[in-house]
């Protein structure tokens, strides 16, 4: 994995050097609460009646938040060159399922166009990967083209529809929040010594359920009008 962006996600200032499954405790149990946000939104999906026809894709999208709580806790207990895959997988498989489905969703975009902006999403994701330093913002670079994926669709949906525009900007100022705790973890080490990843991991939770959880509650309104 040398010289790609996956060998940056293995220095934790919790870990600080140390081996062994509890060398980070902090960041492998904050990882229940991607299971606990799993856990309401499939309360959520139940008690929900569907006014728009097969919700396939938001079990699918409950199923990857669950495994990003699973991946992500084997990693941070068992770092290894298997173990980051289980951790980065799922959570790419949840962002690019979620965009396919906000831009149905949400937009109505026609399948066509849907997949039109999700290439040009996976396009300017190949080209961060080839184009950025991979140690560039302790790796959070990766997330760059999914957090200007993400001011485009608030943008853009605070014009449909101000309340979902609003719920996506309340996400948006989360992520920022988490992304500004995933980059400075190593930086701040030396005040803080279980650093700031496990904040990453408990705002990134509530971020990926209130974002589902609009998804949710828009499946039970009435069909959008042709």
């Amino acid at each position: 994995m040398a010289g790609t962006m996956l060998t940056y996600l293995d220095s934790y200032c919790e870990r600080g050097g140390a081996v062994g499954m509890f060398a980070e405790p902090l960041n492998l149990y904050t990882n229940l609460f991607f299971v606990l946000a799993a856990a309401v939104s499939v309360f959520q999906l139940m008690r929900s009646r569907s006014a728009k026809g097969s919700r396939f894709d938001l079990w699918l999208l409950v199923l990857f938040l669950f495994t990003i709580g699973i991946g992500s806790a084997l990693w941070h207990a068992f770092p290894s060159g298997t173990t980051v895959l289980m951790d980065v997988i799922p959570i790419t498989l949840f962002i690019n399922a979620y965009i396919i489905s906000a831009l149905r969703r949400l937009f109505y975009l026609s399948w066509a166009k849907t997949g039109m902006w999700w290439v040009i999403y996976f396009i300017a994701g190949l080209a961060a990967q080839k184009f950025l330093p991979a140690d560039m913002l302790n790796g959070t670079i990766m997330y760059i083209p999914t957090y200007l994926t993400l001011i485009i669709m608030t943008i853009g949906l605070h014009c449909r529809d101000r309340n979902a525009g609003s719920i996506f900007g309340l996400a948006l100022g989360a992520w920022t929040v988490s992304l500004i705790f995933r980059t400075l973890d190593m930086q701040l080490c030396h005040n803080v010594d279980m650093g700031t990843h496990f904040l990453w991991h408990t705002v990134n939770a509530w971020v990926l359920w209130r974002l589902l959880k609009l998804l949710i509650d828009d499946s039970a309104r009435p069909l959008h009008p042709k």
